[in-house]
Parts: structure tokens; sequence; C-alpha cells
């Protein structure tokens, strides 16, 4: 057995008895204490991270910014922007850079003239900007050892239209925005090719309708809620998005996760609040909606308790590069991730589809898809057997909801042969949604549609003529009935005429100022009654909608079929 000895010690003018046993004991961690302390004064002495004296956010206040750290080596620092370099400004520690509203500075990127083929303009004022500081630290051989990044909006608490809305800056290299030959916003070599142009329209041209890994540029992303406080920092992939929205001034830009870029493959925040990490976030300028941007928020959000997919839609202004650069929403993009986390079905055994392209999944996997699309289209439906086969294929409440959704709101000119997405789980897993069930997802609805301009759209007629799939389902008429009843119900309960007022009126308070100022900055001019008229729109097709419905299904059905299978105005 061991023998304990003891010896004693005075704390605090008491005699304190100690084990041989604990002194032993007492010593080892002393020892690593004393080992811990010394790595830590080493790794401090040659420490060459470098930090900020101040986290990016907003400031009331100019102030000084110190860099931080470094352990002796040559800091050097940028402004526009760009990756610093030892070309680039020196840090001087007993001269910290001064931080102020850097709205009076010159406009760098707003005065681009390249960067669409319509008519915009170039702002004759200052817009608003944000500091963005740049900084690395480079050892003697003049390797980077550590780089950093900085946003700073100082004096925004005076500025109006940004008070409810999110903030979002893109901090990335100028010339991989705006070099002739490599810049993703501009015009550029693309636009001027002729080889590459040949039969090309002019309007389909540019740098900026090139895709792929090629043409995604790295950048640093910094969101700030309404609150101002800032929910995510990272790493990120930019790339230009959409089809021809994307000659307009003001692009949707898309944001990916990944690895390489200082991150993880997810982004480290739930913007959404739907407990799913994103791995793509997208800034939608709101495509072919340029002006008001008001349609897709509208459907997005009425429809989101129907039975197919649909996306989360932050009200946000976006800089580039410390410019101010307008109003969008940060929102979701349909991927593979997305239907994981929404799902819960598994993310290797997806098949997604986007009009005749696979985007989830793996090459030959789009004959799912199209082996639906001939068994449906091409067989006859009114024999049940084969309308039973379609509901096994199909999720059927879900595409009803999402046709009749789209058909109340007459949709049109790129839909329903464009601007569709569907996806199923390639296997059976056993689960609601994992059954390999074809399911929609409802996307840019800024075209054709919510507004007086189509309140008299056959709309129904439309998607008869254009959409083999829908035309063949229309001849059963357990269908027919089951579509005539919920395209009514849809225009009862979803686009309420007060219901769809109550959201409009409360988009229009929220973005009016920020829709103003985007339209300032890229076309030079505001209209607050043409504003108001585009909410009206909205709100008075809303509540004409109706009537021109149930006429359109006396017209396709007959008001005594109507009848007959219980269906009333």
């Amino acid at each position: 057995m061991d023998i304990c000895f003891t010896t004693d010690l005075i704390l605090g003018g008491r005699r304190v008895f100690i084990s041989a046993h604990t002194k032993r004991a007492l010593g080892i961690s002393g020892i690593l204490l004393l080992i811990l302390t010394a790595l830590l004064i080493y790794d401090r002495e040659h420490d060459w991270h470098i930090r900020f004296s101040k986290q990016s956010g907003y400031y009331d206040e100019a102030f000084r910014l110190k860099i931080m750290g470094g352990n002796g080596n040559e800091i050097y620092y940028t402004l526009d922007g760009s990756t610093p370099t030892t070309e680039d400004f020196v840090y001087d520690e007993d001269e910290p850079i001064y931080i102020e509203d850097a709205t009076g500075n010159d406009n760098i990127y707003a005065v681009r003239t390249d960067i669409s083929t319509v008519d915009y303009a170039i702002p004759d004022y200052p817009v608003d900007k944000c500091n963005i500081v740049r900084a690395a630290v480079f050892d003697e051989a003049g390797a980077c050892l550590d780089s950093i990044t900085g946003v700073y909006f100082v004096g925004f608490q005076d500025k109006e239209g940004y008070d409810k809305v999110y903030t979002a800056s893109l901090v990335t290299e100028p010339d991989g925005l705006f070099d002739y030959e490599t810049g993703i916003y501009v015009k550029g070599a693309a636009f001027d090719d002729p080889q590459k142009n040949e039969g090309v329209q002019e309007s389909r041209r540019g740098n900026y309708f090139n895709s792929g890994r090629e043409w995604e540029r790295e950048a640093e992303l910094t969101v700030f809620d309404e609150k101002k406080r800032v929910v995510l920092t990272q790493g990120c992939g930019i790339r230009i998005k959409g089809g021809l929205s994307r000659i307009f001034p003001q692009k949707s830009v898309s944001c990916y996760a990944r690895e390489e870029y200082g991150g993880g493959r997810l982004f480290c925040a739930d913007l959404f609040e739907t407990g799913i990490l994103p791995h793509k976030i997208v800034f939608f300028s709101g495509g072919n909606d340029r002006f008001y941007k008001i349609k897709d928020y509208i459907a997005q959000n009425l429809e989101q308790e129907l039975g197919f997919a649909t996306l989360d839609f932050i009200p946000c202004v976006l800089f580039l590069n410390g410019e101010y650069w307008g109003a969008c929403y940060i929102t979701e993009d349909y991927n593979a991730d997305y239907i994981s986390g929404h799902y819960h079905v598994g993310r290797d055994n997806i098949v997604m589809m986007k009009v005749a392209d696979l985007e989830e999944g793996e090459e030959g996997d789009q004959e799912l898809y199209y082996d639906m699309e001939r068994e449906v289209a091409y067989n006859y439906m009114w024999i049940p057997e084969n309308y039973e086969r379609a509901c096994e294929l199909i999720d059927m409440e879900g595409y009803i909801d999402y046709y009749a959704a789209q058909i109340y709101i007459g949709r049109n000119g790129d839909w329903p042969n464009a601007n569709y997405a569907l996806w199923r789980t390639k296997e059976d897993e056993g689960s609601v949604y994992g059954d390999c069930r074809w399911r929609f997802m409802l996307f840019d609805v800024n075209s054709g549609g919510l507004g007086l301009g189509v309140l008299e759209d056959d709309t129904l007629q439309l998607v008869l003529d254009m959409d083999p799939i829908f035309f063949s389902l229309f001849q059963n008429d357990d269908f027919k009935s089951a579509f005539a009843k919920r395209i009514l119900e849809i225009g009862r309960e979803v686009y309420d005429e007060e219901r769809c007022e109550t959201l409009a009126d409360e988009w229009a308070d929220l973005m009016r100022q920020p829709i103003a100022d985007t339209n300032r900055r890229f076309y030079g001019t505001w209209s607050e009654e043409n504003f108001e008229r585009a909410v009206e729109d909205v709100t008075a097709f809303a509540g004409q909608r109706y009537d021109r419905v149930w006429d359109m299904l006396v017209d396709h059905m007959g008001e005594e079929w109507l009848a007959q299978n219980g269906i009333s105005k």
C-alpha cells in the first residue's frame, strides 16, 4: 500500500497539510503548466496572424482602424477591394487608417459603361459607399502569411433606405468583375468576338453570359441583418446568374460556399431560419421585374403554403467592392442541398431537372424524367389505369397546386415551356417525399403574369397548347375536377384580395426607399406615382382575376359539367 508522507504549507495564515502523493501530482501539473505557458509565449512571439481593432459593422462616427499582429512583418492594405500585394499601401502602426463616411469619395465602379447593352444611367452623384479594408502580412521573401477583410459603414444612421432591410457586401478582385478578357460583369471580349458570336443575337452576347467554374470568382461575403448585426462573414465563389436578365446593369449573383475559399462547403449561417445551412445563396435582382421587384416576392410568399417548393426572400441592399449596388433579395437556390434539407431525403438520391437540363444527379438520370413524360403525355389518361400510373409517377396534388396557381396568376411568355423545375428521388426511401414521384418548384415569377395586363388572358388554353403532360392529364375527369376545385380555392384563399393587398402594402412600406434609390442609381430616374401603380397593378389583379378564371373554366368545361361535379362559383 502507498505510504502517504505529509508536509505543511501556510496559506492565508492557516496551516494546510499536503500528502507526498498530492505533492507529486501538483509538481507534475506545475511542470505541464510551465510548458503550456512557454508554448503560449512562443506562439504569441511568433504569431504572424493579423486582426483589425474594430470588427466589420455600422459606426456612427469616424474612427482610426488599427491592424494588429504580424509579428514584425510588413503589413500592406488596399481600400478598393483588390487583394493586397507588396506594391500597395504599407501599414504604419503610428498612423492607423482613418475610417469615415466614404460616400463622398469618387465613384469607381458605378461609372462603368460596359456592364449592359440596355440603356442605363451613370450616376452623376456620389453613390453611397462603405469602407473596404483588405490587409495582408508578408514575410521577408514576399510570401503572404495571413490576410483579412473589414467592411465598415460610417454615418449611415442619417441615410434612408437601410433601417428595415438586410445589407450585404461582396468584396472581390476588381479585374475578376470588370477586366475585358476575364471580368464576369462586363460585355468584354465575349461580346466583341465575331467568331464566337456568329449567328448570336447581340442581346445574348457578353462575358456575363459565360457560365461554369471557369467564370466563378473568389469573394468575401459579409451579411448584416436589419438590426445591422453581422450574421455571416465567409469566403465564397461568385458567378453571374440568370437568363436574358444578365444583360441588365444590376445582375443577379450566385454565391457558392467552398472549402478552397477558406470555409466549408456550406455557409455557416441559417439565414432563412429553416434549420438548413445552404451551399449556395443568391442575390436576386428581380429578373424581368427589374424596376419594382415585387412579383416574385408576392408569389413566393403567398404560394409557400401550397404543395410545391418555394423560395424564401430576404429584402437586402447590396454593396459591391464598397459601392452601392442596389436593392435585391437574398434567396435560397434549388439544388440537392435545398431538397435534402427541406424534404429530408438523401442528397445523393436526388434527380432534379430544370427545363430539359439535368441539374442534380448523374448522367443518365434525366431519362427518368423523359420516361415519365412519354408515359403520361402519350397515353390515354381517360383510362383509369393510366391515370393511376400517372399518380404513381407524379405527386398529383402538388402538381395540381402548381399549375392551378400559375394559371390563376396568368403566367406566360417564359412559362410553361421554360422556367420550370422538378425533382424526385432515384430510389424509394420509404418516406413521405422519398417516394420517387416528381415534384415541382416555383421560380422566376417576374415576367408575364400577376398584373392587369394579363387579367383577361386564358392561361389555361396557353398551357393546354404548350404542355403535353398537362394536356394529357386534362383529358381525365378526376384530374379536371380536382384542378377546377383547386384553382377556385386558390383564388378565394391564397390570392384573396385583402390578403394580397396586406402583403403588398407591407412590401411597399419596406421597399419604397430601397427601390427608389436603386432606380436612381441604375436608370437615373424615379417616380413615386409609378411605384404605387406597380403595387396597385398586383392588388387590382388579385381583386378581379377570380371572375375571369371562373369564366375560363366554363369555357373549357361547361357550366353543366362543373355543376355535375359539384363545382360552383
